[in-house]
């Protein structure tokens, strides 16, 4: 991270990004040699998952990208070294790092956003995102993302590698569905 911030502080174009998993998982699971564990870069130690969420929360990390990489299940239930790298993250990724980042205090609400579509939106150039939300303006999506406190139990899905290594924690359920907004039908 030592590095971003530097030719960061120079001005010199610089992004960076972290996966859910990464600001969640240790090591420590690599241990098992549970193929699920097997990514790239491959999980750290707990310091480095505190310092990933500590440049997050200060910037020098610009956003979270999921990495989503759901595999065909004879890809990861085999042995380690011919189990494919990567994770899925989609479905949990806000939870994640609603408990991470949030509920520790190092993000607000405001924060999240910021890290997981404004500044996204930003680096790739997308106009209209990352404009404030105030009331009575039109949304910028037809989504809204409901937040409960249930446990999310991951659903069936044809490959077993799709299920998210996450629910080992527990994280409320944060599933993106249709609402209609500003007119919109």
């Amino acid at each position: 991270m030592e590095i971003v911030r530097w030719a960061k502080s120079k001005g010199w174009n610089v992004t960076a990004e972290v996966t859910p998993h990464h600001l969640l998982l240790t090591d420590e699971l690599v241990r098992t040699y549970n193929p699920v564990y097997k990514v790239n870069p491959p999980l750290r130690t707990e310091a480095d998952v505190l310092a990933l969420r500590a440049a997050l929360a200060d910037g020098t990390i610009d956003c979270v990208a999921t990495d989503h990489a759901p595999h065909p299940h004879e890809d990861k239930d085999c042995e380690w070294p011919a189990a494919a790298m990567g994770m899925v993250g989609l479905e949990t990724a806000l939870s994640v790092v609603q408990q991470t980042m949030v509920d520790t205090g190092l993000l607000d609400w405001a924060g999240v956003a910021d890290r997981m579509s404004f500044r996204p939106a930003a680096i790739s150039g997308i106009a209209g995102q990352g404009r404030p939300v105030t009331a009575g303006s039109p949304p910028t999506s037809p989504w809204s993302i409901p937040i409960t406190v249930e446990t999310w139990t991951p659903r069936a899905s044809p490959p077993a590698a799709a299920t998210p290594p996450t629910r080992a924690v527990s994280c409320r359920d944060a599933s993106p569905t249709p609402s209609c907004g500003a007119g919109q039908r």
